[in-house]
């Protein structure tokens, strides 16, 4: 690539990052959000104590090590001390800029790892295509903990690539026994993300060590322990459930369950995908392929797919500039495709679109940029290479626009199969995380006088914790009619979450959440309970007072109830 080019690369991806820090701190909490800053502060109390506060239970916190949690709200705590009634007036800005932080620094681990497998160039477009895609750029600032796991799993790949490559330098292995045990620290199952380059390191180093069988059985037994030993601290460091159960000598069979607990964890029970309902639990085996076709750019898929095509046909001349590259690419499939594979094969259940697997993006974003480097360096221009490449441009276009206009929401990114955005609506949960709330709340409050605020009896449908921060912060209202106490209230806030309408349904009388979810523990006692599936908008009917909404599609909505 020229420098002129290489140079634009780079402002775009500067102010694409300066865009997600803006971004940040206009979007409004996820309804997980709050769950990980009273983790947060839960576990950061029990470490401090040394284990003598003991009040560090909170819903289902037992299924997450909580190592991010209790350093974003340790790290928050330096504002605290600086400006305490900032920090407590903007919870969701402080921890916004803390996960975009990560987000930022997981984007500087890619260009890293893309440079030293490949070159700086294609670096720069696998950062780039990272950024322009809506649902990582969405989940930037809001996501405490799929976004962390990609900079873990990145960062990760990087220091085992160096720790194969480079002789097996202790260094590097410490490095990146580092990372996989903050992974683990968010999400057990993260070991299996990292399977797949820990078995490719093995087979590399084995294959290479013929002669010296010996001596590398010796060096990697050490190496090992000491990574065994690093990884096992950090799930510790902040899990005082998992402390407990050591203590009781129950700890092999909690950890396992933990791993399984998570795995098949139903955060909602039903889903809406391309118009249809489904139960988490059995997840369509066409969910992953729905996604593809229907919400990820056009012009990002086309690139992924040329570049297995180039691969196919032999036509990827740029891969002769690499060394190793049929392995290189090998291992780049593997890590996004085998917990795909295993999610598929074992039915683990699938929700909130691709949130659970944004790790997937910047891989498949490598991929697409072995053939978009091809295409500008291509020596040969040809009518095919000008058709392609008017294509992607178009299609870029007409992408980046529906990215720009459902700022600060683009994670709700939904392709030009819905020419129409509005054509979409009832087809996808649409801010399924709530993060249109503090928007919302805003508009009330300046559409509202003080006496009519006054008035509102709010009930809800999710994400009862994060609402009420800001009901109570901007409008000063402390209850929010829930479950029994609905028929009292007079309006209601929603989103379009798919939901069960289950809670008058003696067959789960008290099996169920505040939010109608099922819980973990009891899932073997209820496997296929009957329910009205819907959304949230369609289970309350009334006149819509005050709406969130971006390119005619209502994102969160105020709903005067009828009687």
């Amino acid at each position: 690539m020229s420098r002129k080019l290489t140079n634009i690369i780079i402002l775009l991806i500067g102010i694409l990052l300066f865009f997600a820090w803006w971004t940040s701190l206009n979007i409004g909490l996820s309804t997980d959000e709050y769950f990980h800053h009273i983790n947060g502060l839960k576990r950061y109390n029990f470490l401090i104590s040394l284990g003598a506060d003991k009040n560090f239970n909170f819903g289902n916190n037992e299924l997450y090590p909580g190592l991010y949690d209790t350093l974003s709200y340790a790290l928050g705590k330096l504002i605290l001390l600086i400006n305490k009634k900032f920090y407590a007036n903007n919870i969701d800005i402080v921890m916004h800029l803390i996960n975009t932080s990560f987000s930022s620094l997981s984007i500087l681990g890619l260009y890293i790892f893309t440079k030293k497998i490949f070159n700086k160039n294609i670096a720069l477009l696998s950062s780039l295509l990272t950024l322009l895609n809506p649902f990582f750029f969405g989940h930037m600032g809001m996501n405490s903990k799929d976004i962390i796991i990609f900079f873990s799993l990145i960062w990760s790949c990087y220091y085992f690539y160096r720790y194969f490559i480079n002789s097996q330098k202790i260094k590097d292995l410490i490095l990146a026994s580092f990372f996989i045990g903050f992974g683990c620290g968010v999400r057990l199952p993260f070991l299996i993300l990292v399977f797949p380059i820990i078995v490719s390191g093995l087979v590399y180093l084995i294959y290479n060590n013929r002669s010296q069988y010996l001596n590398l059985f010796l060096k990697l037994s050490i190496h090992i322990l000491i990574s065994l030993l690093i990884i096992s601290f950090l799930i510790l460091l902040c899990w005082p459930h998992i402390l407990i159960q050591i203590q009781d000598g129950n700890f092999i069979n909690f950890l396992f369950s933990n791993i399984l607990n998570t795995m098949n964890f139903h955060g909602p029970r039903t889903g809406l995908i391309n118009g249809e309902y489904y139960e988490v639990f059995d997840t369509p085996k066409s969910y992953f392929l729905n996604i593809i076709i229907y919400r990820l750019p056009f012009y990002y898929t086309i690139l992924v797919l040329i570049s297995y095509l180039f691969i196919l046909t032999k036509k990827l001349t740029v891969k002769n500039e690499f060394k190793n590259f049929n392995i290189k690419f090998l291992i780049l499939n593997l890590i996004p495709f085998f917990p795909i594979l295993i999610t598929i094969i074992m039915g683990i259940g699938v929700y909130d679109n691709l949130r659970l697997f944004l790790f997937v993006i910047p891989f498949f974003s490598i991929i697409g940029s072995l053939s978009l480097y091809q295409l500008i360096n291509s020596s040969k221009i040809s009518w095919k290479f000008k058709t392609i490449t008017s294509i992607i441009i178009i299609l870029f276009s007409i992408s980046f626009y529906r990215f720009i206009s459902l700022t600060p929401y683009q994670y709700d990114y939904v392709n030009y199969s819905s020419l129409k955005f509005k054509n979409a609506e009832y087809k996808w949960e649409h801010d399924y995380w709530g993060a249109s709330y503090k928007e919302l709340i805003l508009s009330i409050k300046n559409n509202f006088s003080d006496e009519e605020i006054k008035k509102l009896k709010i009930a809800n449908c999710v994400g009862d914790d994060t609402l009420l921060y800001y009901l109570y912060r901007h409008l000063g209202i402390k209850k929010i009619y829930r479950n029994k106490l609905q028929h009292e209230a007079n309006h209601v806030i929603l989103i379009n979450r798919a939901i069960l309408n289950v809670f008058n349904n003696p067959d789960i009388e008290g099996l169920v959440d505040k939010d109608g979810v099922i819980l973990v523990k009891d899932l073997e006692k209820i496997v296929r309970t009957p329910g009205v599936k819907t959304t949230c908008n369609e289970k309350f009917t009334g006149k819509d007072v005050v709406k969130v909404s971006r390119n005619g599609v209502t994102l969160s909505v105020l709903r005067k109830l009828n009687n």
